[in-house]
């Protein structure tokens, strides 16, 4: 990719981002994001559809970079994973704490929960599953939608104790399959 559309791209994610992190996303516009960037409008345009196309690109940074970390941290032991996976939304709190409370929250949500339903897949172990009478389908969409909501304790709440959520990911995680 050219080096200038690298250097508008950045630029204009930036700008978003400080943006995004002190206003209301439906108020954000395209104009205030150009002017911030000092761009035209017409080159905001030539990158991205509008400011959802922008937004929903961010993201997939981030659940890029999570897939990068989910798979480097595959041969480490289960609480030393999990500590990483909890650092990757700790160094990105803020991101997440305005991604989360946008109105279309929900769909960033069921993304997340659909990512860790894949990472999950073949990991839960479906003697614990036959054994308690839980379905093999919606057992793991519970169970992910579970660690979403643990995601969603840490980063909105700034008293939870990280290391104590991980605890509680890790145990649940062993109670099912210690070897995951």
């Amino acid at each position: 990719m050219d080096k200038r559309v690298i250097k508008t791209r950045r630029n204009i994610t930036e700008t978003f981002l400080e943006l995004f992190y002190k206003k209301d996303f439906e108020k954000i516009t395209i104009k205030e994001i150009a002017d911030a960037a000092e761009i035209e409008r017409k080159t905001f345009y030539l990158h991205y559809l509008d400011k959802y196309d922008l937004l929903d690109a961010i993201v997939q940074k981030h659940f890029d970079q999570l897939d990068e970390i989910c798979e480097a941290k595959k041969d480490l032991g289960l609480k030393e994973g999990t500590t990483i996976w909890f650092d990757f939304f700790e160094t990105h709190q803020t991101f997440f704490k305005c991604l989360f409370s946008i109105k279309n929250a929900d769909e960033y949500k069921q993304k997340l929960q659909k990512f860790i339903i894949r990472q999950l897949d073949g990991r839960l172990s479906t003697t614990f599953m036959k054994a308690h009478h839980l379905s093999e389908q919606l057992f793991p969409e519970f169970f992910a939608a579970g660690i979403v909501q643990m995601v969603m304790v840490y980063i909105q709440d700034e008293n939870s104790n990280k290391a104590a959520i991980e605890n509680q990911v890790v145990q649940l995680l062993k109670m099912t399959n210690g070897d995951l």
